[in-house]
């Protein structure tokens, strides 16, 4: 099933915020999305942390080098299969209904 919402996060060197953020993705009550995590080249590990995750929502984007939070978000859309795209900071930790009550949001919007 085609995803209805991309969650595109942009990481550098932070794994540990990263892996919060992450659990509160997994936590939402909304079920039709998948997390297009962008790392602009980390040092820190951050790419082992997510290669090790085996959540089929997740997908994962490896920069060479920081393309800042601009290029890392264009390249997580780029690559997004997502009917609708939502960015969150990797150092955010998102309520369980956002992604429902944002798809409620974005459905009941007629213009």
């Amino acid at each position: 099933m085609k995803p209805e919402i991309s969650v595109i996060v942009v990481n550098l060197n932070r794994r540990e915020l990263l892996g919060r953020c992450l659990a509160s993705l997994w936590r939402q009550t909304f079920s039709n999305f998948e997390v297009v995590v962008v790392d602009n080249g980390s040092t820190d590990g951050s790419m082992e942390f997510l290669r090790a995750i085996s959540d089929p929502r997740l997908r994962i984007v490896s920069l060479s080098s920081n393309k800042g939070f601009a290029g890392g978000s264009n390249a997580g859309i780029t690559v997004a299969k997502g009917r609708y795209i939502a960015t969150l900071n990797n150092d955010a930790e998102a309520d369980q209904r956002w992604l429902e009550e944002l798809a409620v949001g974005i459905e009941s919007d007629e213009s």
